[in-house]
């Protein structure tokens, strides 16, 4: 179950944090995927020559960048640095969403489009209102606040997102415009998540911790739906191949309190690996709090 895990060299000792993110490292690591993103110039035909893999796109290394961007920002440079991002990153999985609907035409896909639709405008709404209300501040005035670091990243997020974007739109009405969309919507989902998991610990605003934690729960059940319905309808199984690099979680994803236990991780890493061997991969989003953790 853990062999997935022998020889990755991951330093666990540098994650300040918990179980949570534990178990999201093991379930992420030992989750399969395939190579990155085509150039900007891809082409129907490079879509169709990946439809016949039943895994998703890869989540790209730098939503783990941001993470750990995310895990070193404290109140308001959180909060606002958060919703800078995330907001904009719901809006792109609003469009992919309408795009399935457009062209898709499996009944339960574009059901899912339907929700993801619904509950990311809610959210978009709902942040864009608690950024004006609380820092008097636009999303496109928000990252006029955000560090030098995490803008960079960010720009990084967007222009892969443009490119994922620009590989969907090349695809077809059909069965293979299905599969294409859930392939590229999971590893958005995946990064959404991992940008929820330091609000929904640390963000000084209840209700924001609250969201972020409604936001995380909702697009991982997602993502297990969506790997479900990706390995049922993989077009040529036999072709699978695994062409990712192993991806780790953010140091620091997910505080769990006021000190990390620095009790054995091997069973929260294994309880990781457990979930992605059964099929259910992606990130763990149920962050205990640990007070009064261990010292030393």
């Amino acid at each position: 179950m853990l062999a997935c895990l022998e020889g990755l060299d991951v330093h666990i000792s540098t994650l300040r944090r918990g179980s949570a993110a534990l178990i999201a490292l093991g379930a992420f690591i030992c989750a399969p995927s395939v190579g990155a993103f085509a150039a900007p110039a891809a082409t129907a035909a490079i879509v169709r020559a990946q439809a016949g893999h039943d895994q998703p796109m890869p989540t790209p290394t730098v939503a783990y960048e941001f993470g750990e961007t995310l895990a070193k920002l404290e109140d308001k440079q959180l909060e606002t640095t958060f919703l800078a991002e995330i907001i904009g990153h719901h809006k792109a999985a609003i469009e992919m969403a309408e795009l399935e609907l457009e062209r898709g035409v499996d009944p339960d896909i574009r059901t899912h489009a339907e929700n993801v639709i619904a509950s990311q405008k809610h959210q978009v709404e709902q942040f864009t209102r608690w950024l004006h209300q609380w820092y008097g501040l636009t999303p496109q005035k928000a990252m006029e606040h955000v560090s030098a670091e995490a803008r960079k990243e960010m720009a990084e997020m967007e222009k892969d997102t443009e490119r994922m974007m620009a590989m969907l739109r090349a695809v077809d009405k059909g069965k293979e415009f299905d599969t294409a969309f859930v392939r590229m919507i999971i590893p958005h989902h995946s990064s959404g998540v991992i940008e929820f998991l330091e609000p929904q610990a640390r963000a000084p605003h209840a209700e924001l911790r609250v969201a972020a934690a409604s936001g995380a729960m909702t697009q991982e059940s997602e993502i297990v739906d969506f790997r479900k319905w990706l390995s049922g309808h993989a077009m040529d199984s036999k072709d699978m191949t695994d062409m990712g690099e192993p991806m780790v979680m953010p140091k620091g994803g997910a505080d769990t309190g006021d000190g990390a236990s620095h009790a054995s991780t091997a069973p929260l890493i294994a309880a990781g690996g457990a979930l992605a061997a059964a099929g259910v991969s992606g990130v763990a989003v149920v962050l205990r709090r640990r007070r009064g953790a261990e010292q030393g």
